[in-house]
């Protein structure tokens, strides 16, 4: 019910940014991993599901308050995030 158009599985770019409250306070995506202590590194392999600049879930790590399942949700879309096993 909340996103309007089709998401894409992505890393990181510049601009990204996470909704973090039910008022709508947003925290640029870079600030987010500078907060938890990511490695630089690391940062550009972990998968982002978002539409434009605005980051719906850091796989792994955290869903955006914006699209957070409510009493008031109607409909969902399921994402599942399954990691490769290395050998196989």
């Amino acid at each position: 019910d909340k996103i309007k158009n089709s998401p894409c599985v992505r890393t990181r770019r510049q601009g990204d940014y996470l909704t973090v409250n039910s008022e709508g306070g947003r925290k640029k995506l870079k600030d987010y991993f500078i907060d938890l202590k990511i490695p630089r590194e690391e940062r550009d392999r972990i998968l982002l599901v978002a539409e434009g600049s605005e980051v719906f879930w850091v796989v792994g790590y955290r869903i955006s308050e914006r699209v957070r399942i409510t009493e008031k949700t109607g409909s969902m879309l399921q994402i599942e995030y399954i990691p490769a096993v290395a050998g196989i």
